[in-house]
């Protein structure tokens, strides 16, 4: 699959620079393609909206595209210059030699820099307008310029767009960058799908069609895919690079997809995402670096955020001394770790700073103290580090979950990342709990507290009633102090169980070796009322009756069965019927059987259960009544479900909900 995929390669450069520097001119020297397509770009002799062209050419054995994003250079149109930086992979910072640097070189060369675009080139045009002097002086201006960026050591290529002095130059090197930088498809085989959309439009007899670029991952024709504009599902019919139809697009590539969605709802700044990216947030904190001189005002004033290819309104609230920010939009914006952003001032009129998503699962209060800049601080960081720290830092553990959305990983990374982070140096736990798809990383130190102070609540509750089997969950919850890893305790116990360091008996928690103490005359009882039950399978005597089989006063005999159904030897289902624990076990596996299973959708009436059991209707509704009352069923109208396992509730062995009489 790698090498089908590696055949091709591309690289997608922005144009940078200041209004009439000669960035389309130059762009169209290089391709052959005119960028300017519209009337009034005509008329006005500038760029207003976006320009795409390409350079396609064949080398070392496979084909090589060079895909050029002419952006604005007017101040005006500031808003589409970011929208095409927002999602490339190098830059060509364009200077003219005659006019020199000027205030839209100096912007766009900070937008660069806050984006992290640290790739590319500068070239010097119009060097047949200017002195030798002259352009020694603006190669000056321009390295002190970047000097300190991403692009400090940029080549610089002076060019003619007239007589074409420098143009095959500077292309050799955009075609060197691209052998260089390119991004094989190995990189994004741990990363889900995203496609950024900078286009939408129809085509008669195809329908709607986006261009943008494709962030992460690789897609095919035919894959499903989700809309973060509309929310809806589409799928993507056929894809097209350049002028060539695809197979697949992979990460880093400009392409063009038809797709199955109304091209009215498909618009600048939307992504097609794996539908496990689902996930727009209207708050993220993220780290932020103001330019030289900026202030942040208050709280509630509205700033303009550039984020991919979209703009919001967007306020700021500083976190502390920190150079974390939590930043909130009007409306709902897709944005993952890592993230590059543009914050401009509130008159649109100047570029404030950037800086890129660290967390986009804000907590609801506490968002400045100390703690969670510690944890901001651990996340931003290289994963296998990050979740090293946060483990550390998180009694309730890591959730890989969260995790993992927040970093767009796939399963295979996660698994990886897990597998590392058990074993040393972090040597974390791994805990399975219920409703997620991957572990709770646990530190060693938290885990062993919260292990200690299980199992010291288990042995004081032994202590306390040694008449009884053992503590519920829910009871075990109440009383040790879990509040913040309460989500934990069923992953918690599990882990225990596996090890040994507990046992169940039916929905009771117990140390091992752990029995109950009944007085003789419980046990007696109880040696006498084992065969009774028995013998009586599905339908138990009543109460008076098992009086008169025992021998005993009524009120003695009440006092005994509350005994023995308090250390769980038996199941009381209704004021005058107890089962034995086994038997309360096979009439749960019954009514799981006719509700398809825990969560099945096919449920059970009492009528059901009557005729599939044998028992009698009255008794019937006692009993559904009894799982109803545990949980373990969930009553619809006339109809019931099994919300939870028969395990979870009676435990895995035959004596059901505790130790069989």
């Amino acid at each position: 699959m790698t090498s089908g995929l590696s055949r091709n390669r591309s690289l997608t450069i922005a144009t940078a620079g200041h209004v009439d520097h000669g960035k389309t001119l130059l762009v169209r020297n290089l391709t052959g393609v005119d960028t300017d397509t519209l009337a009034e770009e005509k008329s006005r002799g500038l760029s207003i909206n976006l320009g795409f062209a390409y350079r396609q050419y064949e080398a070392d054995g496979g084909d090589c595209l060079l895909g050029f994003v002419d952006v604005p250079g007017h101040i005006d149109f500031i808003g589409n210059m970011l929208a095409g930086v927002g999602a490339v992979d190098a830059a060509m910072l364009v200077v003219a030699a005659d006019d020199g640097v000027m205030p839209q070189t100096e912007e766009h060369a900070a937008i660069l820099d806050l984006l992290n675009i640290g790739s590319g080139c500068v070239a010097l045009t119009k060097i047949d307008r200017a002195s030798k002097t002259r352009l020694n002086k603006v190669k000056k201006d321009v390295r002190q310029l970047l000097s300190g960026g991403g692009l400090a050591e940029a080549p610089v290529f002076p060019v003619s767009n007239i007589d074409g002095d420098g143009i095959d130059r500077l292309g050799n090197f955009l075609h060197k960058l691209l052998l260089a930088k390119y991004r094989r498809a190995e990189e994004s085989d741990q990363r889900l799908f995203r496609f950024l959309i900078d286009r939408g439009f129809s085509v008669r007899g195809i329908g709607t069609v986006v261009t943008g670029s494709c962030r992460t991952g690789s897609a095919e024709p035919g894959r499903s895919l989700l809309h973060t504009g509309s929310g809806a599902e589409t799928r993507i019919r056929g894809i097209r690079v350049h002028r060539e139809e695809r197979q697949a697009i992979r990460q880093g590539e400009r392409a063009a997809l038809n797709i199955t969605l109304d091209h009215g709802l498909a618009g600048r700044g939307d992504w097609l995402l794996d539908d496990r990216l689902q996930h727009s947030v209207t708050r993220f904190d993220a780290n932020l670096r103001l330019l030289r001189g900026v202030a942040i005002a208050g709280p509630n004033t509205r700033y303009h955020l550039h984020i991919g290819a979209s703009h919001r309104l967007a306020t700021l609230r500083r976190l502390g001394e920190s150079p974390y920010f939590q930043i909130k939009t009007r409306e709902p914006v897709h944005v993952l770790y890592g993230d590059r952003f543009i914050l401009r001032d509130p008159a649109a009129s100047q570029t404030l700073g950037g800086g890129w998503a660290v967390d986009i699962f804000v907590p609801a209060r506490g968002r400045d103290t100390a703690a969670r800049l510690r944890l901001l601080a651990a996340m931003d960081q290289p994963p296998e580090a990050a979740c090293q720290a946060l483990a550390e830092l998180l009694p309730g553990g890591l959730d890989l979950d969260q995790f993992s959305l927040c970093r767009n990983l796939d399963a295979e990374a996660v698994k990886d990342l897990a597998g590392k982070l058990q074993h040393p140096p972090a040597d974390c736990i791994a805990l399975t709990l219920a409703g997620s798809e991957y572990p709770r990383l646990l530190d060693q130190t938290h885990y062993r507290r919260h292990r200690e102070a299980v199992l010291a609540v288990v042995a004081g509750h032994h202590r306390a009633h040694p008449d009884r089997q053992g503590i519920g969950e829910s009871q075990l919850a109440r009383t040790t102090d879990l509040r913040l890893t309460r989500p934990l305790l069923p992953g918690l116990i599990g882990k225990l169980l596996a090890d040994g360091a507990l046992q169940r008996s039916g929905s009771l928690l117990h140390m091992p070796g752990h029995s109950t103490r009944l007085g003789e005359q419980v046990e007696r009882l109880l040696q006498k009322l084992r065969p009774i039950l028995q013998n009586a399978d599905k339908v138990p005597p009543r109460t008076r009756e098992l009086a008169a089989m025992s021998g005993l006063p009524l009120a003695t005999l009440e006092k005994l069965l509350r005994q023995a159904e308090i250390s769980d030897r038996l199941v009381k289902v209704a004021d005058n019927r107890h089962y034995l624990p086994a038997t309360i076990r096979e009439l749960a596996a019954l009514a799981e059987t006719l509700a398809g299973g825990p969560g099945g959708n096919e449920g059970f009436t009492v009528v059901g259960f009557r005729d599939a059991s044998g028992i009698g209707r009255n008794l019937c509704i006692e009993i559904l009544e009894y799982f109803d009352g545990i949980g373990f069923t969930r009553r619809d109208g006339n109809v019931r479900f099994v919300r939870v396992s028969r395990e979870k509730l009676f435990g895995p062995d035959s004596r059901g909900r505790g130790a069989d009489v």
